[in-house]
């Protein structure tokens, strides 16, 4: 295992900090050479415990790290950058220019979807160069990039992927089968931490569709949001208004949803956020599957991805489990770091 190797977290909110205790708690051996939030960064060339312990403690209480007397501006960081460094990106920032830091030999970590999902001009170096791993940022810590990754290289041939890739979609479907109202459904999922702080951020399928972009690409097929036809869970009168508002009106949807559940039940079927991937563009949305089916079973905000390729052609390869959480999504960052130390 390589000794030498630095980390650098950007994005130190709940992933991050939690990257940070199992690393330590795993003993690797690295060190930390920047803590980076989107506010300043604070940098060494060996972060001690008791730094890295008072940037936990501030993080915890809300602040950035812009308040420590110690950080520096953001541009600082990549004086930082060279070829034992590993960047564990575990933002949520769009547009960041990992450029400089691949020309300088650095490793790059994702559990942030936006640069992967980019537009292909942009984001067909981080597939196509050593040293880039991203297992978190479809599925959390299940082994699903993993898995694609390795039938492709052993010459498989994907044909088609689908599954469902939300657990805050995953426990909307699960809740309106139990008979929970579409309002009522979207408060819980609220009120137990499942939605981002506007629910219709995961309402809108536009997570669902970069995690589809991510699968695509890595199966080897270069394509576009604009190749993806994508059903929000929500329609135009929920649009361009503050949160407070949209859950005051989000009963204007319960009957609606109601049916399409009623009609699936009389088919003897269940509703479930469902994407399918091929060669060609993708789908994603609600469908109508068997109860009895392994989509059908799937319960709350668990994932499911079925991989179809030339080898798997009638049974798929599936791959399923907690598809949400701040553990598991470390967990398959601290994957990817042991990786690349190997």
């Amino acid at each position: 295992m390589n000794i030498n190797k630095q980390i650098m977290i950007v994005g130190f909110g709940k992933v991050g900090r939690e990257v940070v205790h199992q690393i330590k708690e795993l003993k690797l051996p690295v060190v930390f050479t920047g803590l980076v939030d989107s506010s300043a960064c604070l940098l060494s060339h060996s972060l001690s415990d008791t730094q890295i312990e008072s940037v936990l403690r501030l993080k915890k209480t809300g602040s950035s790290l812009a308040d420590l007397a110690e950080s520096k501006p953001l541009s600082f960081m990549t004086d930082y950058y060279n070829k034992d460094t590993i960047i564990l990106d575990t933002s949520a920032a769009r547009n960041l220019d990992w450029s400089l830091a691949l020309q300088k030999g650095c490793q790059l970590v994702f559990a942030n979807k936006n640069a992967l999902s980019a537009p292909w001009e942009q984001a067909s170096v981080l597939y196509h160069k050593p040293g880039i791993r991203y297992e978190s940022t479809v599925g959390a810590g299940l082994p699903v990039i993993a898995s694609l990754r390795s039938q492709v290289t052993s010459g498989d041939q994907i044909t088609h992927i689908e599954g469902v890739m939300s657990g805050t979609l995953g426990y909307l479907c699960s809740q309106l089968e139990d008979g929970v109202s579409y309002s009522q459904a979207i408060k819980q999922a609220f009120e137990v931490g499942y939605t981002e702080p506007d629910p219709r951020d995961d309402l809108s399928g536009f997570d669902v569709l970069r995690k589809a972009l991510i699968l695509a690409r890595t199966a080897g097929w270069s394509l576009e949001e604009s190749g993806f036809s994508v059903e929000p869970l929500y329609d135009e009168r929920l649009v361009g208004m503050p949160v407070s508002e949209f859950f005051n009106l989000t009963s204007l949807l319960d009957e609606t949803y109601a049916q399409r559940v009623e009609e699936a039940a009389q088919q003897g079927r269940v509703l479930r956020y469902l994407a399918t991937i091929t060669p060609q563009g993708g789908k994603i949305g609600l469908q109508a599957v068997e109860r009895t089916s392994q989509l059908g079973a799937l319960q709350g905000p668990g994932n499911y991805f079925a991989i179809y390729s030339q080898r798997y052609n009638q049974i798929p390869l599936v791959i399923a489990g907690p598809g949400a959480g701040i553990e598991v999504t470390a967990n398959g960052v601290l994957n990817d770091i042991i990786a690349l130390l190997s």
